[in-house]
């Protein structure tokens, strides 16, 4: 873990270096999407749902720190367009991190709770509680994959916040 932390630390100092040359990023662009590393980083991932518009270097520092940057790419090369958007963050929050999401919601508090319910404008996520807590009592999520929870659960965000 402590390695993690000084290597989210180095990127961290390093990012003032790579925005102050802007040829530099346009250097290293993806083949699929035309972004820059930097850009996938910041825009991508679980980085990018969670602090995207609010803090690109937050952004940055948990997708370092949460697998290396590995669902930033992966998000830009397989599905480019989780890379932008509230409803977009929201998926992706939830597609990345479902156990952890489902656990806060089953608990009714957590950083993933609260992440969900500000890429996805919630007010209250007591409705989504209520209606994902029915839905998990029922035989289709008992027989369901983790992916189908996941989206069933994005559905009742859909239905009830504001993306």
């Amino acid at each position: 873990m402590l390695k993690k932390i000084v290597f989210a630390s180095v990127v961290a100092a390093m990012i003032p270096f790579s925005t102050a040359n802007a040829d530099l990023g346009s250097n290293f662009k993806t083949a699929d999407t035309g972004r820059t590393i930097e850009q996938i980083y910041k825009q991508c991932g679980i980085g990018g749902a969670l602090f995207g518009n609010s803090s690109p270097i937050l952004a940055i520092i948990s997708n370092v720190t949460w697998d290396l940057g590995t669902t930033a790419a992966t998000s830009d090369s397989m599905s480019p367009a989780t890379c932008q958007g509230g409803n977009v963050r929201a998926a992706v929050l939830i597609k990345e991190a479902f156990p952890s999401v489902e656990k806060d919601l089953a608990s009714g508090q957590g950083a993933h709770l609260s992440a969900l319910q500000s890429v996805a404008n919630c007010d209250s996520a007591a409705s989504v509680r209520a209606q994902y807590g029915q839905y998990a009592q029922t035989s289709a999520y008992r027989t369901a994959t983790q992916d189908q929870n996941a989206e069933a659960l994005f559905g009742i965000v859909k239905q009830n916040c504001a993306i």
